[in-house]
């Protein structure tokens, strides 16, 4: 019901996908690594430390950890996953893991791990406000608000189709009003052709049609990269993009 409820909205054609094309990438970063910002901490120290690291850009060799890679709106394709889990958890005053990817119809599952109160808000971060409002949400508009009071405490929120990624709404950040460093990335997408790069660079699109697409790359601190790719069945694509500085 969930995959023809997104068909029908917004054309992703839930359909039966045999000897599909996959795709291998990495995502590589060449040139001066910018530094990446510290963070000074003037409350709950003797949890948070008195100073942390952004977590921005994470090199290996090259290779970018923490870029979102997707294929924007296929048309027709595989259904979503079912019962799919964006887990998000709060240790050392940080949000992990940093940046995530969720797929509407599952869940949101949070976890306090400090033995402090922390607060988490969710902001979608609504593009077009930006193009059309004289008054844009700044920040973002809410869309979930939670308090853990203590550790171990933990919460489940559905991920529905509102909290979807499209340029229009975009993505969502991972705030918090009582630990305002801490942040978090999440992609919500309404098909499964997405993907988060590993410690590696790496990531794995699998099961598309034969045909032609846009691939999407969005970093935090490198912004966006497009290539068009063609795809022919039961083919495996072997992909590199490169950020350059």
């Amino acid at each position: 019901m969930i995959a023809a409820f997104a068909g029908l909205a917004f054309g992703h054609e839930t359909v039966e996908v045999k000897n599909g094309a996959n795709i291998n990438g990495i995502v590589k970063f060449k040139g001066s690594l910018p530094a990446d910002e510290t963070i000074a901490i003037d409350r709950n120290t003797e949890v948070c430390g008195k100073e942390q690291k952004a977590g921005k850009y994470i090199v290996k060799d090259d290779k970018l950890r923490n870029a979102v890679v997707f294929i924007d709106e296929p048309k027709r394709g595989r259904g979503i996953p079912r019962g799919t889990v964006v887990d998000l958890s709060i240790r050392d005053c940080r949000i992990e893991p940093h940046v995530s990817i969720g797929f509407v119809g599952g869940k949101f599952a949070f976890t306090n791990n400090d033995d402090i109160l922390h607060t988490l808000q969710l902001k979608l971060m609504l593009e077009y406000q930006k193009k059309t409002s004289s008054r844009p949400v700044k920040d973002g508009a809410t869309i979930y608000n939670m308090a853990f009071p203590q550790k171990g405490r933990k919460i489940e929120k559905p991920v529905i189709m509102y909290h979807r990624y499209c340029e229009d709404t975009g993505f969502i950040r991972v705030t918090s009003n009582s630990h305002p460093w801490m942040m978090g990335y999440v992609f919500v997408f309404d098909h499964p052709y997405a993907a988060v790069t590993d410690e590696n660079g790496a990531f794995a699109i699998d099961n598309l049609l034969p045909g032609e697409y846009l691939l999407k790359v969005w970093h935090e601190g490198f912004g966006w990269q497009e290539k068009k790719i063609r795809l022919s069945e039961k083919e495996t694509t072997s992909l590199e993009v490169v950020y350059e500085k």
